[in-house]
């Protein structure tokens, strides 16, 4: 199926802007979502964003347009505050012993779609066409959308809030807990898009590159949905706070030791453990506050996750056009121990009584 016109740079560019949008857009909206669960029904508004979704993802397969496919995708985006109405309904399903792990067990399954998702969609194409392959994404779409109805809880709609209250949410614990999610999604998303670089840097030669890619990109992928459900259930032993501080410092720590890494199997490695481990504090920033039922501060956290999908894989080819890799390397390094100490600061308090219980 042909559907660009344009020379191949400046489809290289519609592909980008279409690629992003959607995360962008859902960066903008999250919030938004997030505060209509206290006016409606979480579950239908959790059913309609997902049959919203549905609808766009079946036209995709008849678009020949790349101006239209923009539109649509940004129309996904703007309906993905699903994953925002899904974690309040997650939290305010859960009992405050099971909220981490079954925030986790949510985040785990997200990251396990962006796993195999890529694999089966290259399936679908090659076994049913484009678009078959959208048609395909629709119907398992469809199909989740029927299994919602049945079995997702329908709770109530959050309590309301006075506009004083709504002033008072997006406090400086919201604000440094979403830095430290945006940092962890830089450190998690910005790989792909400079792992050219980081072959030829280990002079791989781009026929083995290109098998190694994909190779690396499912393996730490793996690992972070592992250590996402794993270390959630740990949490209750070691405390959210603590938990948080040790997993965030080891991930800074890995993130500087790449400027030492030799080769594809070593560097692939300290991904891996990286990822395991760093992959976990965004449910567990996301469980700290899951029971205040405020619907707009869990649809502000979960931007975090958007505008790091979206920005990660930018600052990456920014920097690397203008420095090295070991300078990306240092400066992912640096921005996130800068959100950390600011997360260590405004949680000193709460810290000191965790460690003294």
């Amino acid at each position: 199926m042909k559907i660009s016109p344009y020379p191949p740079q400046q489809t290289l560019l519609w592909i980008g802007a279409i690629m992003g949008s959607s995360s962008l857009c859902a960066a903008f909206t999250s919030t938004f979502w997030g505060s209509l669960t206290h006016r409606y029904s979480p579950k239908w508004l959790y059913l309609r964003t997902l049959l919203v979704n549905t609808i766009g993802c079946f036209l995709m397969g008849f678009t020949t347009n790349l101006s239209l496919l923009l539109v649509l995708r940004i129309l996904q985006g703007l309906m993905t505050g699903s994953s925002t109405i899904g974690l309040i309904i997650v939290s305010s399903t859960s009992s405050p012993e099971r909220v981490s792990s079954d925030i986790g067990f949510f985040q785990a399954s997200m990251t396990c779609g962006q796993l195999v998702g890529p694999l089966l969609g290259s399936l679908a194409a090659g076994a049913f066409g484009y678009k078959g392959a959208f048609i395909s994404a629709s119907s398992v779409l469809f199909l989740s959308v029927v299994f919602c109805f049945f079995y997702v809880t329908d709770i109530p709609k959050l309590p309301a809030r006075d506009a004083a209250s709504g002033r008072r949410t997006l406090d400086k614990r919201v604000m440094v807990s979403w830095t430290l999610c945006f940092t962890v999604m830089i450190q998690l998303m910005f790989l792909p898009s400079v792992l050219p670089a980081v072959f030829e840097n280990f002079r791989v030669e781009e026929a083995v590159a290109l098998k190694w890619a994909g190779i690396v990109v499912m393996l730490y992928t793996a690992t972070a949905m592992v250590g996402t459900y794993i270390l959630s259930l740990w949490s209750r032993r070691v405390g959210i706070y603590r938990l948080i501080i040790l997993l965030a410092s080891a991930g800074i720590l890995l993130q500087g030791l790449f400027v030492f890494s030799e080769g594809v199997v070593d560097f692939t490695i300290m991904r891996m453990i990286q990822t395991g481990l760093v992959a976990a504090i965004y449910p567990l920033t996301m469980s700290i506050f899951a029971k205040e039922s405020k619907g707009n501060v869990i649809g502000f956290l979960n931007s975090a996750r958007f505008a790091g999908n979206a920005l990660g894989p930018m600052i990456a080819t920014t920097l690397l056009a203008f420095s090295n890799l070991p300078t990306l390397y240092l400066f992912i390094s640096l921005i996130a121990l800068s959100a950390l100490l600011g997360f260590g600061y405004v949680f000193r308090h709460t810290l000191v009584e965790a460690k003294a219980h």
